[in-house]
């Protein structure tokens, strides 16, 4: 309409228009009313009896949710971090159990005997009897796969997103950083009669061997796991990750359990993976 063509207004238009306003502003205070306390029924938070084993808190799509608007999925498994505990204090003993009463596995110092710092890879955390953190830990210890309960003021926890995967039929060693495969490594294993253990386990030390031209390599880090067959083996079987003066002796079983790797190898490991890194073996 043309602006100078209005129409006259009659003496009820103003109050009209001001019983309109009133009208929609109720309108709008009732549906926001409504907005605040329909909403904590879209989702429920799990309390923290319904906590997962990881510590994380979830949230349960509500069956009142309409089709398409569910909560975005939890990130996947290759995307979540390996949590790391290093030893704090001059000692600490694992437990069977969350309690300073349960029966001890084994006690541990905060330097192991291949001169590095104590760590260990963390599984979980929980409230112990006497109402402090503990966390399972898997333990670098025979059995293989041995874990026990710590408590958390022993140790100082972080965080990595790297892990290795080996696979041992195709002699490849595999660097992940979270769900990115950052790089595949060709690798020597352990033979039949000394095969290199299958299990989970992490970097628990690090060694800079003073020749890099020995059996070794320029480093050489022990794994949490042990050989299933030499017990009288160097600090009791531990497996090693190193490098390697007979490149030869990569892509085949030629160890005595221990992975073989090209030194170039290692040394590019040995430059981003903290001690507690975990390592898959299959």
């Amino acid at each position: 309409m043309d602006p100078d063509n209005k129409p006259s207004k009659s003496p009820g238009d103003g109050a009209k228009r001001r019983s309109r306003w009133v009208d929609w502003g109720l309108t709008a205070a009732l549906l926001l009313i409504a907005a605040l306390v329909l909403a904590p029924l879209a989702g429920t938070l799990m309390g923290p009896d319904d906590l997962p084993a990881g510590g994380e808190p979830l949230v349960k799509p509500s069956s009142r949710e309409p089709p398409g608007t569910g909560l975005s999925p939890p990130p996947p498994p290759c995307a979540r971090q390996s949590v790391i505990g290093t030893l704090a204090r001059k000692g600490t003993v694992a437990r069977d159990a969350a309690s300073p009463s349960a029966k001890p596995v084994r006690a541990f110092t905060r330097i192991t005997p291949l001169v590095s710092q104590q760590v260990f890879l963390l599984q979980r955390q929980v409230l112990g009897e006497d109402g402090a953190t503990w966390f399972r830990a898997l333990l670098p210890i025979r059995p293989n796969g041995s874990t026990g309960f710590i408590p958390g003021k022993d140790l100082v926890v972080r965080t990595t997103l790297y892990r290795l995967d080996l696979d041992r039929r195709r002699f490849m060693l595999k660097l992940y950083e979270g769900c990115r495969l950052v790089r595949t490594f060709r690798v020597g294993i352990g033979t039949g009669r000394t095969p290199t253990p299958v299990g989970q386990f992490y970097l628990t030390s690090l060694i800079e061997l003073p020749d890099p031209a020995t059996m070794y390599g320029p480093y050489a880090y022990g794994l949490s796991g042990y050989s299933e067959v030499l017990e009288s083996w160097k600090f009791g079987g531990i497996i090693g990750l190193h490098g390697t003066n007979d490149p030869s002796s990569i892509g085949r079983r030629s160890s005595h359990g221990c992975i073989r790797m090209n030194n170039r190898d290692i040394r590019a490991l040995v430059r981003i993976l903290p001690l507690g890194t975990p390592i898959e073996i299959h």
